[in-house]
């Protein structure tokens, strides 16, 4: 018998972040990312493991992958609507 968490993995978690959330740098985030220090995205997506997620930059070309401590939402904004790419 393997001990484990009370949670089941279907479970889903509360402080998950839906896509389209605007987040900024936690101070953590901050200090283990220093080149991301101060830098504002939107969540695209769920990352390869549960702890992480898809962080698309403003500015950048490609998305980045982060461990969810290091991200925290900014309060009362809402991520852009997608729109067409030409």
């Amino acid at each position: 018998m393997v001990l484990g968490s009370s949670r089941s993995p279907a479970e889903p978690s509360e402080d998950r972040l839906s896509p389209q959330t605007r987040i900024r740098m936690s101070a953590l985030g901050a200090v283990r990312c220093p080149n991301l220090a101060g830098r504002e995205g939107v969540v695209i997506g769920t990352g390869r493991y549960r702890s992480t997620v898809r962080i698309m930059f403003d500015g950048f070309r490609s998305a980045t992958s982060l461990h969810s401590t290091y991200i925290e939402p900014v309060a009362g904004k809402e991520g852009p609507p997608s729109r067409d790419r030409r």
